[in-house]
């Protein structure tokens, strides 16, 4: 075999290797709270001589099919012979962009950006008088306006719930809540923030949309938070139960009972108080700042239902049964430590 054909067979090995070290290190990702439930609930079963549970730990978001988020837009018809009538006017040249074959097929965002330009365009094109002489072609130009008004909130929405970015944002995502800086929250609620400032304030925010829609694919965070939620709902509301069971024949008269206590409530410490708590602090904080921003989206009439209540699944109702799960469970401990007390 030649040196070339050599040193070619190595580098490709090179790459294969270096690909699979990458995929591992991306799966490997955002996965310190799942590591942190199973190092407590292995530690706990084994010091109360309990059975190891397998506790599911997919924590999988339902939501629909981006189709079946999906609004109908009416489209505006400009009839061909009114469209040339348009004098002394950028807008001119945008609305032959538009009905281009490539024009026609639009990204949700790029739709978004051109229907901002658009009636941006049409605003000062009337406060122009340009057109005014031509009684006909101005009241025509101000029923354009007020229909590209009315339908750009139907248009923000298919923004929203069909741009795969946001919709793998907040759908999707193969980690779990860190609870330090690499869980990118800051850029969540400014990304967050930003989209929905759009609808009604689209000069000041419209220019930064792709640059957050970019950045929410790549954080993901309202989806990570989410899972936590459920991961942390399930783990903690099974292992309550099995502790539960094994406490009702517990009584702490012993000097045994009260070495074993003693066992236990350092591995609650290390392992719960100490990792667990930590990441749902964070979390809490998490939920409650970008609470007002998902309020929105849940009130917001132009979203569809199946989006709104899905929103509002996860990010109200899913917390409210994970900090149950999580007083619970810390309950049950405060009840069995005071047997020794």
């Amino acid at each position: 075999m030649s040196r070339q054909k050599i040193s070619k067979t190595t580098m490709a090995r090179l790459i294969c290797v270096a690909s699979f070290l990458l995929f591992l290190q991306a799966c490997q990702r955002h996965q310190t709270l799942p590591n942190a439930l199973e190092n407590y609930s292995d530690r706990m079963y084994k010091v109360l001589e309990l059975e190891q549970k397998n506790i599911p730990t997919t924590a999988t978001l339902a939501f629909q099919d981006k189709i079946a988020l999906a609004i109908d837009v009416p489209e505006l018809n400009i009839k061909m012979r009114e469209f040339y009538a348009i004098e002394g006017c950028a807008i001119k040249q945008l609305i032959a962009e538009r009905n281009t074959a490539l024009g026609k097929i639009q990204l949700p965002s790029v739709r978004l950006g051109y229907e901002w330009t658009l009636i941006d365009l049409l605003r000062k094109c009337i406060d122009s008088n340009v057109n005014s002489e031509n009684k006909t072609l101005a009241v025509k130009m101000r029923d354009w306006l007020s229909q590209k008004q009315a339908i750009f909130p139907l248009i923000w929405s298919n923004m929203l719930t069909q741009s795969d970015e946001f919709y793998l944002g907040i759908s999707s995502s193969a980690g779990f809540i860190d609870g330090n800086e690499n869980d990118n929250f800051t850029d969540g609620l400014f990304d967050l923030k930003n989209l929905i400032g759009i609808k009604e304030d689209p000069a000041a925010n419209i220019a930064s949309m792709e640059a957050s829609l970019k950045s929410i694919q790549q954080h993901r965070i309202y989806a990570r938070l989410w899972r936590s939620q459920l991961l942390l709902r399930d783990y903690l509301q099974q292992m309550t139960i099995d502790i539960s069971v094994w406490a009702s024949t517990f009584t702490c008269e012993t000097r045994k009972d009260k070495e074993k206590l003693a066992i236990i409530r350092n591995v609650f410490t290390l392992f719960f108080i100490d990792e667990i708590q930590g990441i749902g602090a964070q979390m809490n904080q998490y939920h409650y700042a970008l609470k007002p921003e998902f309020l929105k989206l849940i009130d917001d009439n132009h979203l569809p239902h199946n989006f709104t209540s899905t929103v509002e699944q996860y990010s109200q109702l899913g917390f409210d049964d994970y900090q149950n799960a999580m007083l619970a469970h810390i309950e049950m401990w405060q009840d069995i430590f005071k047997k020794c007390d």
